[in-house]
């Protein structure tokens, strides 16, 4: 019954993008496609295992209840596989060789978060906010190529589009709750309470956006 309360609702769409998704493997689409949709399934596999690790998984390994580990780690999956997708699909070849360097500096950070400064069991701010501003920046360089591009598709049927805009506006509107979370925890715990219902609507934007995007082929630029 859990999965029914309201800050649960994100999973509908997510899950339908997961079995959506799939169609990127069997048509065939190019590498990009593809990688952004293992990253949707791989969304969903750590959503089920962290909802469901404080109630029951976490008995099966004795461990704890704290489930902080999981989405630690995927921050670090998911943003090696965002950091792939747009090696892939920006052209400049300045950022094609700057992206590759900066991807592997803030992993390392995000590796050294998770094992030694703060550990998998606490929030990891510093691969949260790092990463956070990178595919941000990232997003701002996709969009910039979009409006330069010489070629014509139709923005709102193509995936990427779609994908673009939903991980920016996830991460553009949790950044500064996020860089403020320790201040608001010591002065007026109220204020991190209120960014649990803004996370439970973005995650629905990011979810729904995602499944949009798969409900659409990929769009190959026309001559202007």
């Amino acid at each position: 019954m859990r999965f029914l309360k309201h800050e649960y609702f994100y999973l509908v769409p997510l899950m339908l993008s997961a079995i959506f998704c799939l169609k990127a493997f069997r048509q065939k689409w190019p590498k990009h496609y593809r990688l952004y949709a293992c990253m949707v399934i791989i969304t969903l596999v750590t959503e089920l295992i962290a909802i469901e690790w404080p109630y029951e998984l976490h008995s099966l390994f004795n461990s704890s209840q704290n489930n902080f580990w999981i989405y630690n780690l995927f921050i670090i999956i998911r943003f090696g596989l965002l950091c792939a997708i747009f090696y892939l699909i920006l052209t400049q070849s300045i950022i094609k060789k700057i992206l590759p360097l900066a991807a592997i500096g803030i992993l390392i950070i995000g590796i050294l978060d998770y094992t030694i400064i703060h550990g998998p069991l606490q929030y990891n701010t510093y691969s949260m906010v790092i990463t956070h501003v990178c595919i941000i920046t990232l997003c701002f360089l996709y969009f910039q190529q979009l409006l330069q591009e010489k070629g014509a598709i139709l923005i709102h049927k193509e995936p990427m589009v779609w994908m673009a805009l939903s991980i920016f506006v996830y991460h553009a509107v949790s950044l500064p709750f996020l860089m403020m979370l320790g201040f608001f925890n010591i002065n007026d715990i109220r204020l991190t309470l209120l960014f649990f219902p803004i996370n439970e609507i973005l995650n629905f934007f990011l979810c729904s956006c995602y499944l949009i995007s798969f409900l659409w082929k990929p769009q190959y630029l026309q001559p202007r």
